[in-house]
């Protein structure tokens, strides 16, 4: 082979796998509906298979968390057996310093926990259903809140629960705790 050819014969058989379906080929997994890429949207892990436009979600709807895939996106069934790719309102993950320590904050946060989910039908752009998530114990956006995972981000969510959010923000804030810790605080 020439020098020139090693990278085309590379080329070629990445568009290859593309073309059979990606990774899923070749792992034996299950392709998932795509949603669009973007900051705060990842892709669903392979084994979950997700609606690609949410529906109308009761207030109070039960729901499993199959799978997280950033701290603020996760994948539901719900107790009729529909799965769900839903938005957490009522925080936004950071988007550099402390992300990974958020994401496994999310993980093991949420991840085959029965939650709550109170939404009122709509989605953001990446077809995510946009609802406040509640666990047994306490709403998400306060505990991610209070780890230092998150901040506290009022857009589309219930006012009434933000004052909560915004106490926990500010008690990690206090106590240096997550993505307040130096170097990330500097950042802000």
């Amino acid at each position: 082979m020439t020098t020139g050819t090693a990278p085309r014969v590379l080329l070629a058989a990445a568009c290859l796998v593309a073309l059979l379906g990606g990774v899923g080929v070749l792992s034996g997994a299950v392709p998932v509906s795509a949603d669009p890429p973007g900051p705060a949207a990842s892709p669903a892990p392979p084994s979950v298979s997700v609606a690609a436009a949410p529906e109308l979600l009761a207030a109070g709807e039960p729901a499993t968390v199959l799978a997280v895939a950033d701290p603020v996106t996760i994948d539901v069934r719900l107790e009729g057996g529909r799965t769900l790719r839903v938005r957490a309102l009522g925080v936004q993950p950071p988007e550099r310093c402390y992300a990974e320590q958020a994401l496994q904050f999310a993980r093991k946060t949420l991840t085959g926990k029965a939650v709550t989910l109170s939404g009122d039908g709509r989605s953001d752009r990446f077809s995510r259903a946009l609802a406040w998530v509640s666990l047994p114990q306490d709403d998400y956006a306060v505990l991610a809140a209070e780890a230092g995972t998150v901040r506290a981000y009022s857009a589309d969510a219930p006012p009434e629960r933000m004052p909560a959010v915004r106490a926990a923000e500010d008690r990690a804030e206090q106590a240096e705790r997550g993505l307040w810790l130096s170097p990330c605080a500097s950042g802000r």
